[in-house]
């Protein structure tokens, strides 16, 4: 194995040494087609995945009810959340939840052609 200090970095190279790495990165990079195997891409693909659902460190579901134009939640009884009426509170974020009017077009009375 090779030793922390035997490792060539940055730090450690000299100026010709470093030039001629960038050489060969900016020769390597121009020949590149961008091009990229499958199992590479599905394999980073899954890896991002993998970590994005790692990421979510708990689900909380809240539950409630539309009255009139709002949603009104109930309060969480365990949660690390305080929902009243339509603002949902976690942490230092403050969501309010808005709705919108549906705007309903009647295919039935359209005229074709």
């Amino acid at each position: 194995m090779v030793e922390q200090q035997d490792r060539l970095n940055i730090d450690n190279i000299s100026h010709e040494e470093f030039e001629e790495a960038i050489e060969e990165y900016v020769t390597w990079a121009s020949e590149w087609d961008g091009s990229l195997p499958a199992d590479v891409f599905f394999g980073v693909w899954a890896d991002l995945q993998r970590l994005a659902q790692e990421a979510v460190a708990e689900t909380i579901e809240l539950t409630g009810v539309v009255q009139g134009d709002t949603i009104v939640f109930d309060s969480p009884k365990t949660a690390p959340v305080m929902a009243h009426r339509n603002e949902i509170v976690i942490g230092g974020l403050r969501l309010v939840v808005k709705l919108r009017q549906y705007d309903f077009i009647d295919i039935s009375e359209a005229k074709i052609g």
